[in-house]
């Protein structure tokens, strides 16, 4: 099976490294010094455990690899409708597309049913290219999750051993290529687990985004940060209140012990992804992980007062500076 990871950075590169080392036909598309570096020296994953390097193609150009079994795109959102016609470079007739994003995914009302089925958001999919040039009949959702970072170019470290990948067919049957997906990629990366609703999982990590990046990134804080600190944990509650407010609008139950997630992420003390991305000086995933948040609330018509405010803020934050 030729398999595609593209975009490897803290995440992608992760899964990529893994499937890479146990001798399964990888390449990635990646840019910039990171890409520089794997091509010089190999991708390099580092863990509590483990360190190693793996040599796999990697290139700028998708062109260059040709059609494949299966592509992973475990870029940022806010990438992906400007890859479409590199993605298409790596398409053959049936090759699934597995979306490892973060946020609410450009898929998410195709093939749910019910009055909002088929909507699009535009911010996630501007023009409909994704849905016109890859097609819903490739996709299949993913919820990612392995705390990761690139610390330096060609070389990502692992927060946590316990990495896991939900993959979920968008009218939530069960089918062969689903299966086929899991067990390639499960008997080698970790646990991999077919699901009869993507939307649910998506949701259920949608929430940790939700609560923990526009904070992070405003405090310029960690979760330990967060959880140590009274009145960021008040705000962490009132974000989560409204975040599942929006959620049972469409039929979805989240129930989070937020204790227990408060104590997770003081063991973990880690840097949400948009933190990691705004420190570097990166574009934030503030359109799939918190704006597609409001436009869904404004769709089904609850209200967010702190969404609004905390994102507010935290798009000012990110605003330009003039000179």
């Amino acid at each position: 099976m030729k398999i595609c990871v593209f975009g490897a950075g803290a995440v992608g590169g992760h899964l990529a490294a893994k499937l890479a080392r146990a001798g399964l036909d990888v390449s990635i598309v990646a840019r910039g010094p990171h890409l520089h570096a794997i091509q010089r020296n190999g991708l390099t994953l580092k863990s509590a455990d483990e360190t190693f390097t793996v040599r796999l193609r990697a290139t700028d150009d998708p062109a260059q690899l040709g059609a494949q079994d299966l592509v992973i795109t475990a870029m940022k959102a806010h990438s992906l409708p400007a890859a479409v016609d590199g993605l298409q470079h790596l398409l053959g007739p049936a090759t699934p597309v597995v979306y490892a994003v973060n946020g609410v995914p450009w898929w998410y009302f195709h093939g749910m049913g019910g009055a909002l089925d088929g909507r699009r958001i535009e911010r996630l999919d501007p023009g409909g290219a994704l849905v016109g040039k890859v097609g819903l009949r490739r996709v299949i959702g993913a919820v990612i999750r392995s705390p990761n970072e690139v610390v330096a170019p060609g070389v990502i470290e692992s927060r946590s051993a316990n990495n896991s990948l939900i993959l979920g067919e968008l009218d939530g049957s069960i089918t062969e290529r689903l299966q086929a997906c899991c067990d390639t990629l499960g008997a080698h990366y970790g646990a991999v687990t077919p699901t009869s609703d993507i939307r649910q999982a998506v949701w259920d990590k949608l929430l940790l985004n939700v609560v923990t990046s526009p904070i992070a990134c405003l405090a310029l804080a960690t979760s330990k940060d967060i959880s140590d600190d009274p009145g960021l944990v008040a705000l962490y509650r009132r974000l989560a209140d409204e975040c599942i407010a929006i959620a049972a609008r469409l039929g979805i139950v989240l129930a989070p012990d937020i204790d227990a997630l408060l104590r997770q992420g003081r063991a973990f003390a880690h840097r949400p992804s948009m933190l990691q991305d705004l420190l570097a000086g990166r574009p934030l995933e503030i359109d799939a992980q918190l704006l597609a948040v409001q436009d869904i609330a404004r769709l089904v018509e609850v209200d967010t007062p702190m969404m609004d405010a905390m994102f507010a803020l935290l798009r000012a934050r990110t605003r330009p500076q003039a000179a």
